[in-house]
Order: C-alpha cells, then structure tokens, then sequence
C-alpha cells in the first residue's frame, strides 16, 4: 500500500512494511488529531451517539479503502491485518477496562479523522498508531523468557547505576511478595513450588513456578533518555494506555513500580505462564471478590469452566513468633480485566498472529518497540541493497 505524501512511509521499508510507517502515523496522530479527539471527547455529545457514528465511519468509509489493511511483505512471506476491524474489536472490549471514558476516548479518536482533508489516511494513521504503539507492546512482553538466558552484556556486568540497582530490588520484592501470597502454589493447577518451605512434608510432586506479571513489563521498558527513540515511543504508548484503559497512573516513570508491585502478579506454572503471556487465556471477573473465570482462547491444556480465587497466604509460612507485619496486596481486578481485553482484540482480529509472525522473522533481535523493528527491517534492506549492488559490479567486472 503506498501514499504521495513524504510522510506515507519510510522509502527504505517500501519493500517490507508496504503500509504507512509507525513514525508517519504517530505524527498524524500527535499533530492532527489529539487535539480534536480532546474537542470531541469534552464535548456533550451522548456516548451512545459518538459509538454509533464512530462504528458507521469504520464500516463505510474506511473498511472498503485498501489502506484499511495494514501488509508486511518479505520474499514469499506476507502477513496482513485488518485497522478497520481493530478499531471495531477496540470499541467493542474498551468497556470492560476503560468503562464509558476509555469507550469514548475510542470513539472520539475515530470521529477525530474526520475532521481531516483526507478521512481514510487519517483512520490508517491511526489504527496503525494503536497496533503499532499499543498492541505490539503487549505482544513484546511475551519474550522475558528468551531475555532471562540472555548473557549479561558489559554494561551490566559493571557497577550498577541506582536505578538499576532499584529495579533489581523491585524484581526481587515482587517475586517473594507474589510467591509467599499465594502460598506456593500455581493458581490455576495447584502445582506445588520447588521452593516451598515444607515440601518434605508434603510429599508431592514438585515444580517450576513463576511470579508472573499481569500487565506485561515491557509497557515500563524504555530507555530512560527523553531524547531517546525508545522514550518517545514509550510516550505514545503512555497515552494511549491511560485513555484506553483508565489506569490511573500520573507519568510513564510509575509504570515501572505498578509493574512490579504484587497487585501486579500471580504466581503460575511455566506453561500457563507462557499460555498468559501469549494472551491464549485470560481471568474474567465474577460477581464474587477475588474470584475470576477462566476463560480460553486457544486448545490448552488447562481445566474448563475453571474459577481462581485469590487470598493471601503470606503469613502461614511463619512461625508464631515471626509473623510479617504487614499483608501482600490481591491482583488488582483492573489489571485482569485490561489483560482482557486485549487478549480478545488480539485473537479476534488476528492482530496477535500479525505481530507474532513478524516478530518471527526478527527473534534474534531485542525489539521493544516497532519503531526498533522499523529500524532492523530497513538495515536488513540495506544490507540486501548493497549485496545486490556489490554482486552486479562484480557480475559487470568478470563479463
């Protein structure tokens, strides 16, 4: 899919990423349309008005417009997704994190594009904001496994800053904190920890388990330099983030202690962890506290018609004359229900095949935002560039 304007796409990318850029569309969507999604978002239109309208636009002007489909090209290989029905699954699952705010917040960036000359290059710029800034960064988070074998480069092998120190610490409270809360156990299959204090006693198999992050920890992973690419696209991500799903968070420098706070985690066997992360399964609240239905996107080896209840256990692991003086904080139910809510949009638009296949192609690499993908898929064009290049020289010298 190409454009006329500069702006359409990076030329080094025209033969990978055939649709608007990351970078094009993030500045359409900063310089266009933020301060009209901030007008009509204010204004007293009725809710049910501005979904009603949004959703008409979506169908009728930009579904049938080719840019509607976002492509991804190498050799054989085409990947493809649909910002039209994005935008559909985002109205439609908005309310079950984001409530009536997040819903209108969704609606008025969709009605924002038309106020623009061009309606259809509008809506593109901005579905491919939201898969590019919201949804991939969900999907990245998947990849902790890979980075925990990962050697230690230099850097981190020297002196550690303060702020790595920190988060060290952060990791570390965090894993104790979700481990003793929920008593050793995985909570959906009640696999008991390889490191729980009385296992000889209990006499039963024992496993892997891991303290897993609800809301992924790569939405607090950037480079702390504001002039950095990686801060810059953490800002998009930030705002879309809390307009979404409501999360009351003041500035992108907390994520990182919301991340690692224990409202933030559940403990979990290595498979149902890797099945979370991937967003093949997800809890769904019940009308009791504390207690969610788990509910399957994907055949997985996990029981049906499932219910996790969450209390905390801190405390039966000390002995009388020791006991922690203060309890560990439950999930947060928000945080469940964000989780949610993008794993339905991810599977029902097949946005999470989209971007799984991409980063496929790209595993090697440690990509944290597509603007970093951006980049490796147009030094990778190069490279192939100048091979091409090199070999027709020689081809030319030996004929």
């Amino acid at each position: 899919m190409s454009s006329d304007s500069d702006d359409d796409s990076l030329e080094s990318l025209g033969s990978a990423l055939t649709s608007c850029s990351s970078q094009a569309s993030v500045k359409i969507y900063e310089e266009k349309l933020k301060s009209i999604i901030d007008a009509v978002r204010n204004s007293k239109t009725p809710l049910g008005e501005l979904v009603n309208a949004a959703q008409k636009i979506v169908t009728e002007k930009f579904a049938p417009d080719s840019r509607s489909t976002y492509t991804y090209e190498k050799g054989s290989e085409r990947l493809s997704v649909r910002l039209d029905e994005i935008m559909s699954a985002m109205l439609t699952y908005v309310e079950e994190c984001g409530g009536d705010r997040g819903k209108r917040y969704v609606a008025s960036a969709i009605l924002a594009c038309t106020e623009v000359e061009d309606v259809a290059k509008a809506l593109e710029a901005l579905g491919t904001t939201w898969l590019t800034h919201f949804l991939f960064i969900f999907k990245t988070g998947n990849s902790h496994r890979n980075q925990d074998d990962k050697r230690p480069s230099e850097s981190e092998l020297a002196t550690p800053t303060l702020e790595q120190t920190a988060s060290h610490h952060r990791k570390k409270s965090f894993a104790d904190d979700v481990t003793k809360r929920d008593g050793y156990k995985c909570v959906v299959t009640g696999s008991i920890s390889e490191d729980h204090p009385r296992l000889l006693q209990l006499k039963q198999p024992e496993f892997k388990l891991e303290s897993s992050h609800i809301l992924c920890r790569a939405l607090g992973n950037f480079k702390s330099s504001h002039t950095s690419q990686s801060f810059k696209s953490a800002l998009i991500t930030f705002d879309i983030l809390v307009n979404f799903t409501g999360l009351l968070v003041e500035n992108l420098e907390d994520l990182g202690d919301l991340i690692d706070h224990p409202t933030n985690g559940m403990l979990l066997e290595m498979q149902a962890h890797s099945g979370f992360d991937r967003f093949k399964w997800y809890l769904q609240k019940t009308d009791k506290d504390d207690v969610y239905d788990l509910k399957k996107l994907k055949l997985l080896p996990l029981p049906d018609n499932f219910r996790v209840s969450f209390e905390d256990h801190s405390n039966d692991f000390q002995s009388n004359t020791k006991k922690r003086e203060r309890s560990v904080d439950l999930p947060n139910p928000h945080y469940f229900a964000i989780h949610a809510a993008i794993a339905q949009i991810l599977h029902y638009t097949k946005a999470g095949q989209f971007i799984d296949g991409l980063l496929r192609n790209y595993q090697d690499e440690d990509i944290q935002s597509f603007s970093e993908l951006e980049a490796v898929i147009g030094e990778e064009l190069l490279t192939e560039a100048v091979t091409k290049a090199v070999t027709k020289l020689l081809q030319l010298g030996n004929s």
